[in-house]
């Protein structure tokens, strides 16, 4: 098919291509759908509504684009961008940074981990050290290892470095659908105020953290229920009458580069469903009024007066839901002896204590490990890859590969693998990752 056809044919038919194969359901189109939505019942139980076919107007047609702007997907942007491909970066919310800045969590968690020679050392460079070090030089940030940083100055950091970077920036947008020609990603639906558009693209790249591309796109995944929490920051800790009749020390968390402010996590509910709105919702609530009580019980403490609650955080703390079943699953045994990759990405850290072999292994003394190009390509949509927590790799390492340090690694290596399978005008699974090696260690990236 000739790329005018198959363009004229997504505008054509935009409210239906990709959407069969998305949800894994067959959509008859009417030989006469006229305007209206049509309405039929379902053996379930549920109704179904079949949309009409509309004109969907295409917005652009680019090298690259990034689905998602967390750390996985503002780095996959950059550094894309960078190889010299024109980079599209579409996100829900009004800002970058996913969990690490909407979300308040805001520790840049595996920069170290131990070495070969159980020295500890820093581990992550590349786009995330740049971006680890622009708020260090802006005093938004403390402690040398797993930094805390101020939310604001990263937000504002990253939007300096997209724009540095010529990425184009689509905020107040959420993609709905893939589209699809075969089993080969060619771009998706958006949703903004705008309305509903296309954007195709020659290589995709899923940075939603959830897999809804992927998933959309009819790839195997794994589901994991988890817990989900929400952050809040406390002001005025400063303030705190420690010499107050009745003083009592309470846990308020932990500080960050703004003295009179410290944040609070939230584990939150074992074993909750991160796709389903229903239940997230439902949290978001609970866990407000949650939070707003327990300040107000704070502040009746003596000693505790002037603390107030600055804020609770835009997006809830989801850990973990879909996993790629990719074309390697990295393992707890690659991650726990230093296993070397051919086709290195980047190297991520540890931050807590694993069970290995029967013996708790902490963090201390756990090694740096390498993330392989191939955790990042779905066995079956050609032309999209995959970075952040929903990559492929074993359940048991989740506390490591969901974290913003892993989230940066693994958005940079995608990045620079699409950008350079536009360049050399290859499918992203068969691009020479020798090639890619040598693009990511001239980006800055540690390859170990």
């Amino acid at each position: 098919m000739k790329r005018r056809d198959f363009v004229y044919r997504t505008i054509l038919t935009g409210g239906a291509l990709g959407l069969g194969i998305g949800c894994k359901r067959k959509i008859e189109q009417p030989a006469d759908a006229g305007d209206s939505a049509e309405i039929s019942p379902v053996p379930e139980g549920r109704r179904t509504i079949r949309e009409p076919e509309r004109e969907i107007p295409v917005l652009a047609e680019t090298d690259v684009l990034v689905i998602g702007g967390g750390p996985a997907g503002t780095a996959a942007a950059i550094a894309a961008s960078r190889t010299g491909a024109e980079t599209y970066l579409v996100e829900r919310y009004n800002h970058l940074g996913g969990l690490w800045t909407g979300g308040l969590v805001l520790p840049l968690l595996s920069t170290h981990a131990v070495d070969k020679q159980k020295r500890k050392r820093q581990v992550i460079f590349g786009i995330g050290g740049e971006m680890s070090k622009r708020l260090t030089d802006l005093g938004m940030s403390v402690h040398e290892v797993n930094p805390v940083v101020d939310p604001e100055a990263a937000k504002y950091v990253l939007d300096e470095m997209i724009r540095e970077a010529g990425v184009k920036m689509l905020y107040h947008t959420w993609a709905s659908n893939v589209i699809m020609d075969g089993n080969a990603i060619k771009g998706v639906f958006i949703e903004s105020k705008s309305g509903r558009m296309a954007l195709l693209a020659k290589v995709v790249i899923d940075c939603t953290g959830d897999g809804d591309i992927y998933h959309l796109a009819g790839d195997d995944y794994d589901t994991m229920n988890y817990a989900i929490g929400l952050v809040h920051r406390l002001g005025n800790v400063d303030r705190i009458n420690k010499d107050k009749p009745g003083y009592i020390k309470k846990s308020i968390g932990d500080d960050t580069p703004i003295k009179s402010v410290n944040w609070v996590n939230m584990w939150g509910k074992e074993n909750q469903d991160a796709l389903d709105v229903v239940n997230l919702s439902n949290l978001q609530m609970d866990y407000r009024r949650d939070i707003w009580n327990s300040v107000q019980e704070l502040r009746k403490t003596p000693g505790y007066e002037e603390v107030f609650l600055l804020d609770t955080a835009s997006q809830l703390g989801v850990r973990m839901s879909r996993i790629l079943d990719g074309e390697y699953r990295l393992t707890l045994e690659d991650t726990m002896t230093f296993r070397s990759f051919s086709d290195v990405i980047g190297i991520s850290g540890a931050w807590t204590t694993m069970l290995y072999k029967g013996k708790k292994v902490p963090s201390s003394e756990r090694p740096y490990w390498q993330i392989p190009y191939r955790s990042l390509i779905p066995k079956k949509t050609d032309n999209l890859l995959v970075a952040g927590r929903c990559f492929c790799f074993e359940r048991e390492l989740v506390e490591d590969t969901r974290i913003i340090g892993t989230c940066l690694v693994t958005g940079h290596g995608a990045g620079a693998a699409a950008g350079l399978a536009v360049k050399e005008k290859e499918s992203p699974r068969n691009i020479n990752t020798r090639k890619l090696k040598e693009l990511l260690i001239q980006q800055g990236a540690w390859l170990g």
